[in-house]
């Protein structure tokens, strides 16, 4: 880990702290989640940078203390986002192991690399979709951008999460199930719902082969894919599909309100959850993304938050000395990037 690399995650992170102690308290901390090896408990933690005596005043650093975490977050985003020059955002669901709760997390894709930049818990009795909407659509305007969304949410209702990106004018693309009902557009169309994989399939005349990468295996791959122009939910959509052979329904349905984009960069976005899924089972053990031991869901933000950083470090630094950030990674990264 270059030294200057977190010297300026520091203090790009923590510059809005009011309190010296604070300041302090988040740059152990910080530190502790990269030095430590095994769990990242508190008090792994506090012996890496201090010994202890620390841990009672880390732990309550976390659980219990007054920073807010949301603008820490929102600079970790602008200085990934400077740093790795993020392609596409994708909201990544992830069970919690304490509870039974569950996670969004909004990861930005660049050409080699995805990192976390924010963390959001679910709160009882709310809906996957609405936690992705407000993680996604609530972030920081000057470093979303026009960059996609792109979603793999098995069984999440998408409805409301396309009404608002469709009133917001934002880009999404979003994984559905094969049997999801869509009508299709234009004259002379039969005028009742179909479902996708069988839509598609009526239209398998349009197909065109494109080119992908393996994120399991860094293997280019080609596949053949179409777009059909539907409405669902009352909205003018792209329906795409992808085909590894010749015959029969397409093996992956989205929807994507990005009507005008090419379907091989269409196809090679989808893939970045894939990439996501990757890079978290890598990287989890590694930033302590799955160690927080507290009941308090401030704390958790807070941990999320540091350990989101932590994950942003080390590939920052590992860019810059261009060597992989996780040892046991599979593949070369430099098979794994994204071209359009």
């Amino acid at each position: 880990m270059h030294s200057s690399v977190l010297d300026e995650l520091t203090e790009v992170l923590f510059a809005g702290l009011s309190r010296s102690d604070q300041r302090t308290k988040g740059a152990q901390y910080l530190r502790g989640l990269i030095a430590a090896e095994g769990r990242k408990s508190v008090r792994n933690i506090a012996a890496q940078v201090g010994g202890p005596e620390l841990a009672q005043s880390l732990h309550h650093f976390i659980a219990s203390s007054t920073w807010d975490w949301k603008p820490v977050s929102r600079a970790l985003q602008r200085h990934a986002d400077r740093e790795l020059r993020f392609a596409a955002w994708v909201a990544h669901a992830q069970p919690i192991p304490r509870g039974g709760r569950q996670a969004i997390g909004v990861w930005g894709v660049a050409k080699d690399v995805t990192v976390p930049v924010k963390w959001n818990l679910l709160r009882s009795g709310e809906e996957v979709a609405e936690c992705v909407a407000a993680a996604t659509l609530g972030a920081d305007p000057s470093t979303v951008g026009p960059r996609p969304v792109v979603l793999d949410l098995p069984g999440a209702d998408l409805r409301p999460v396309f009404d608002r990106y469709m009133r917001a004018g934002a880009p999404l693309l979003s994984a559905v199930p094969a049997d999801l009902p869509v009508l299709e557009q234009g004259p002379g169309r039969g005028r009742r719902p179909l479902p996708a994989s069988r839509l598609l399939q009526l239209n398998r005349m349009l197909r065109r082969p494109a080119e992908w990468t393996d994120p399991a295996t860094g293997v280019v791959r080609r596949s053949l894919v179409a777009g059909v122009r539907v409405e669902w939910a009352d909205h003018p959509l792209l329906l795409v599909g992808q085909w590894d052979s010749g015959q029969g329904q397409p093996v992956h349905c989205w929807l994507t309100n990005l009507t005008a984009t090419p379907l091989g960069v269409l196809l090679r976005l989808a893939k970045f959850p894939q990439r996501v899924e990757r890079d978290f089972a890598n990287s989890a053990s590694h930033v302590g993304t799955l160690d927080y031991e507290g009941r308090s869901s401030d704390g958790w933000h807070r941990h999320m938050t540091l350990a989101a950083a932590a994950h942003v470090a080390q590939v920052v630094a590992a860019q810059r000395a261009r060597v992989r950030p996780w040892s046991q990674c599979m593949g070369s990264m430099e098979r794994m990037g994204y071209s359009a």
